[in-house]
């Protein structure tokens, strides 16, 4: 697909009503000559929307593209031929500068790469913002958490000095008053409040001490009537031995002389207590006297002994509590019990005080029948009744005491110790349940405070996680577009040998650094890139993209503007030849500049392609290669730019002069113009003639036109004038200053005849020679 011409433009940028009349339609090879402001930048413009499928939203366009209507709302839907277009859009897009503050600046090559390198840094501008929304946010939370904790800490501490003196609340902290705020942020219905009597009540509950719970006593069993008949028996029982009379009948003799029998049982031949010899017929005689059943009965006694002073021990260690142990409201009750317990616990001491004594006695009298009713007695009057009462209870044979007052006073206080558990028990129970209910008073107190922290701190942490929630992806799509710049990335080496091939120096080479480049002048940091450098980069990486996958060069279009802005003599020839090597397959080129070298080389070119015979271009007869030029005119007030075929003279000659002059001779006799229109380029076209003679006639002033001319030969007043013209009227874009009206351009006749007689008069030999070619 080729564009055959561009039937329409109206209102569209500086084209107001163009159309495609009487020129031939554009062939493989375009070049489009015109000065800045005529019109260049809006056609380049016009094809780069073509390229980037964007429907034009102004004026009304048509281009005829292979025979069919193309329409400037039609670049979106596809039906446009493969195109590159260079300008300074192209420029702006394809090379993206980001300044790292104190660092070189990193440049990103490609439109592609520029656009996501725009991404990535607005991504991470999001991210900036983000981040600091969220520390924000955080410390805002932070600080209510902070007051949060602070409200918990100093209610927890104030719930334990309440309630104090329970186990449960010793430790109380401000975690588990924590979950007693969660506990009333989750329920539908809250307590009510304690009334003020509810609390008193509740207050002087736990202002109470409850007493310990006690272990109920143990009394045992007490088998007396066992031991009774047993003791009883044995003091009946009598030694059948050898006896002799003196020890039988005087019982403590008996016993110390056993013990002394003893003491000489090892074969001593004399008394350790007299001295005198042991005859052997007393020591055999004693021995008969303490035979075996003498040792049995002592050894049963011995056993009896031990029994009762086992009894005895166990009624003296029975564990009751102490009176003040017990709730008071039981004293009454305890006080009676215990002294009837106290009574029999005399009793039980006084008969096993009687059967130690009938033991004694037995093992004295061992040869004697004994009573034990006569070892049984009681000191106390009044207590005799009752003592006799409880041996008779014994000797009926009772086991336990039960029967008796003791008894009875034994199971009183273990049932007034229970009763006293009991009471702890259910002390405890309301006391905790008093404390419960302060605790929960306490906590209603603080929980609208609290739930306002809470409330505030969830919206917070909402907010933190939406907000996390849209910073989480941009790491990974900031990581994303970095890979993909670097896919589209031209070896370091690769980029510096083609910018200077394109600017015919090596002067400025590529680093590589991270996701573009640092561009390095010699050994440090090209830090500022003059717009010339700037577009030969830009330009350079644009020719490489016709190699691009995507785009198949001698099937596509490729447009050029003006691609050697700021560059000097030899880098455009450099720039030219470069360029002319990478587009020459295209499918169709188009080449639009202002620079009269440029256009030059690709003039002399396209004569060449076109094989048009010593460099004669006929419109009519050319078919492979067409020349036209931008002309601007005003209409309305307004400037309004068209296209026309080149002009012969720009064409055959290898100067602009040429042209120039040519157009000045024909200004010059133009007689008294009837519009505007007829003049208003001819300010501009004096002063670039006038700049081309100065700049070899006065070449030691160049810059300086009032300088240059005063070196010239003419009359100061002629010379004024042509200054004063061009000044007020050349690179003039619009009609609008009162003092620059452009009435006055109606002497441009006048001032142009001027100008010629100021170059004949200069240099008359150069001047025939002109015009006799003009």
């Amino acid at each position: 697909m080729t564009i055959t011409r561009i039937q329409k433009l109206q209102g569209y940028r500086i084209f107001r009503d163009f159309t495609w009349d009487g020129l031939p339609d554009f062939g493989r090879y375009n070049l489009i000559y015109g000065w800045n402001g005529a019109g260049k930048t809006s056609l380049s413009s016009l094809l780069r929307s073509m390229q980037r499928r964007q429907p034009l939203e102004t004026g009304a366009v048509e281009l005829v593209i292979d025979g069919n209507v193309v329409t400037g709302t039609d670049f979106a839907n596809g039906s446009t031929p493969a195109i590159r277009v260079f300008n300074r859009d192209f420029v702006d897009r394809n090379v993206f500068e980001t300044p790292d503050l104190a660092l070189p600046p990193v440049f990103y090559l490609g439109e592609d790469s520029a656009e996501k390198q725009k991404e990535i840094i607005s991504l991470r501008e999001e991210q900036d913002a983000l981040n600091k929304v969220l520390t924000e946010l955080g410390a805002e939370k932070e600080a209510k958490i902070s007051l949060q904790n602070t409200l918990c800490t100093n209610q927890a501490r104030s719930i334990r000095n309440l309630l104090m003196g329970d186990v449960r609340y010793n430790n109380y902290e401000a975690p588990r008053f924590k979950e007693l705020m969660r506990t009333f942020f989750s329920t539908t219905v809250l307590h009510e409040a304690l009334t003020s009597e509810q609390r008193a009540e509740a207050e002087n509950l736990i202002a109470g001490k409850a007493l310990p719970k006690l272990r109920v006593p143990e009394f045992g069993q007490a088998d007396l009537s066992s031991l009774n008949g047993r003791l009883a028996a044995e003091l009946k029982t009598t030694v059948v031995a050898s006896t002799i009379q003196e020890l039988v009948d005087k019982p403590e003799v008996a016993a110390w002389v056993e013990r002394g029998l003893h003491l000489h049982s090892g074969g001593q031949t004399h008394c350790h207590f007299c001295e005198q010899e042991l005859r052997p017929t007393r020591l055999a005689n004693l021995s008969a006297h303490f035979n075996d059943h003498f040792n049995a009965q002592q050894s049963r006694l011995k056993l009896l002994s031990s029994e009762v002073e086992s009894m005895r021990k166990a009624t003296r260690q029975r564990q009751i509590p102490e009176r003040s142990a017990i709730y008071p409201h039981l004293f009454e009750q305890y006080d009676v019990a215990l002294k009837k317990l106290e009574q029999h616990s005399l009793y039980v001491e006084t008969y096993l005080d009687g059967l130690t004594r009938a033991i004694e006695a037995k093992k004295a009298q061992p040869f004697s029948e004994l009573n034990l009713s006569d070892y049984l007695s009681i000191s106390s009057a009044e207590s005799t009744k009752g003592f006799w009462a409880f041996l008779g209870l014994i000797v009926d044979g009772l086991n336990m005491v039960g029967a008796s007052s003791g008894g009875v006073a034994m199971q009183t206080i273990c049932d007034l110790v229970k009763r006293h558990n009991e009471h702890s028990e259910n002390f405890e129970k309301a006391a905790s349940e008093a404390r419960k209910k302060l605790e929960l008073d306490e906590g209603l107190k603080a929980f609208s405070q609290w739930a306002g922290h809470q409330v505030r701190v969830k919206e917070l942490a909402d907010r933190i996680k939406l907000l996390q929630d849209r910073l989480s992806p941009l790491d990974g799509q900031i990581a994303q577009l970095q890979r993909v710049i670097r896919q589209h990335h031209q070896p370091a080496k690769e980029l510096t040998r083609e910018l200077a091939a394109y600017l015919g120096r090596d002067e400025l080479r590529f680093e590589p650094r991270e996701n573009g480049y640092t561009i390095m002048r010699g050994k440090v940091a090209a830090m500022h890139l003059s717009e010339g450098e700037r577009m030969a980069i830009a330009f350079m990486y644009f020719l490489k993209t016709l190699e691009d996958s995507d785009f198949r060069l001698k099937d596509g279009i490729v447009v050029i503007d003006d691609p050697v802005s700021s560059l000097d003599a030899n880098s455009l020839f450099s720039a030219f030849g470069y360029m002319k090597e990478r587009t020459k397959n295209a499918k169709q080129l188009f080449v639009l500049t202002h620079n009269f070298g440029f256009f030059r080389q690709v003039k002399n070119w396209f004569n060449f392609a076109g094989k048009l015979k010593k460099g004669v271009y006929k419109p009519e007869a050319s078919t492979i290669c067409h020349f036209y030029m931008l002309a601007m005119k005003v209409e309305a007030g307004q400037r309004s730019a068209w296209l026309r075929t080149l002009d012969p003279l720009l064409h055959e000659y290898e100067s602009e002069y040429h042209y120039l002059f040519r157009l000045v001779k024909d200004g010059a006799a133009m007689a008294q113009p009837n519009s505007l229109a007829e003049v208003y380029g001819l300010p501009n076209v004096a002063r670039r003639l006038l700049e081309s003679f100065l700049s070899f006639r006065v070449p030691g002033q160049a810059g300086d036109l009032k300088r240059q001319m005063e070196e010239l030969d003419g009359s100061p007043a002629t010379i004024s004038r042509i200054i004063r013209f061009l000044h007020t009227h050349s690179h003039m874009e619009q009609i609008s200053e009162p003092e620059h009206d452009l009435s006055v351009l109606s002497e441009a006749p006048g001032v142009l005849a001027d100008l010629l007689t100021l170059i004949k008069r200069n240099d008359e030999k150069h001047y025939n020679a002109m015009m006799a070619l003009a």
